[in-house]
């Protein structure tokens, strides 16, 4: 396995203030999915990173964990802001994998840890694996229509916003063989006999209507991780950074204040 170049996008705020790291979901570009929210952290410079192939991050044929994504992701924000500084991190369903991974393999560099829509097993292998044959078969076109009932609550699906429509059109934009990579690494990421090991201030945020990573779940996952806080948000189901924009801010920044 080799690791993916990762490119970062700036979100919000000037260069002097502290670094809010934010990563996204499998199918999703880091700025449409996260910008609102990070119009509302004025006091923090927010930059995003995008899954290869998403976005502004190249497309690979290389396959890789998410261990190896992980170290990527922060070699990249060393190289834009430097080594020394402690970050923030948030991340939405396979960037809070990345997030669990983070925490576990590199927890000096972190202030605090929110993971969002997430958890320390994503699904089962074998649902990934279907994944994966389906986008060899039929490519990204299938993907981006069963994505709404996955990604959206009643807050999007009573009001959808230009936001909610375009992260869905943009899903034809992924590079369908990157996408199958990032599925076979969430096929083998598991960390759940690990969580006790986390020691960084864990803010889990869960939808209410998320039926993939349920908040029961995320109430499991801080059950086993030491000190670890959970919030649901009503409406929302596994793309809270867009879904709620607002709320989403609030609770990144209470969990900002508290955990430091």
């Amino acid at each position: 396995m080799a690791a993916p170049e990762i490119t970062l996008t700036h979100l919000a705020g000037p260069p002097d203030r502290p670094v809010v790291l934010v990563g996204p979901s499998i199918g999703t570009r880091v700025q449409r999915l996260w910008a609102a929210t990070a119009a509302h952290l004025p006091d923090h410079r927010v930059i995003g990173w995008d899954l290869p192939g998403h976005g502004r991050s190249a497309p690979t044929e290389e396959p890789f964990s998410t261990a190896e994504l992980a170290a990527q992701v922060l070699r990249a924000v060393d190289c834009a802001v430097g080594g020394s500084n402690r970050l923030h991190y948030a991340g939405d369903s396979f960037g809070g994998c990345v997030g669990l991974q983070l925490a576990l393999d590199h927890p000096a560099r972190f202030a605090t840890m929110t993971i969002l829509c997430s958890g320390a097993k994503i699904a089962t292998a074998d649902v990934w694996r279907e994944r994966i044959a389906l986008v060899h078969r039929e490519g990204m076109r299938p993907i981006q229509q069963a994505s709404p009932q996955r990604w959206f609550g009643t807050r999007i699906a009573e009001q959808p916003t230009q936001d909610s429509r375009a992260v869905v059109e943009e899903v034809a934009d992924v590079d369908a063989f990157s996408y199958s990579l990032a599925c076979a690494a969430l096929a083998e990421f598991d960390v759940r006999d690990r969580l006790s090991d986390i020691q960084i201030p864990l803010l889990a945020v869960a939808g209410a209507d998320d039926l993939v990573t349920t908040p029961d779940q995320h109430r499991g996952l801080a059950a086993q991780t030491p000190g670890a806080r959970v919030e649901v948000l009503d409406g929302v189901a596994h793309l809270a950074p867009l879904e709620d924009p607002l709320t989403t801010a609030v609770l990144l920044e209470k969990h900002f204040r508290e955990g430091t």
